[in-house]
């Protein structure tokens, strides 16, 4: 099955389904609004082929030269997002 992109839509806790209302320890009130994804679930098997194909498209990567040390990383970083 092709995975479709995530939905994220915000709603209120009103228009929340019961299945998800009954997981909170205290009610919310309706009007609290809450951001939910929707997205196809995926099976275990699913999952590790995923995770199977990013490794290798990590691996494909390296192997291309395509990296960037963890050092200049938090160097840019840094440059981009000064600490306050």
């Amino acid at each position: 099955m092709s995975q479709a992109e995530p939905i994220i839509v915000e709603v209120p806790a009103s228009e929340l389904p019961e299945s998800i209302l009954a997981r909170f320890r205290e009610r919310p009130a309706g009007t609290t609004r809450f951001t939910v994804t929707v997205a196809p679930a995926m099976s275990r098997e699913e999952k590790l082929e995923a995770l199977r194909r990013d490794i290798d498209r990590g691996l494909d990567d390296l192997d291309g030269g395509r990296v960037v040390d963890g050092e200049t990383v938090f160097s840019e970083l840094k440059t981009r997002f000064p600490a306050a």
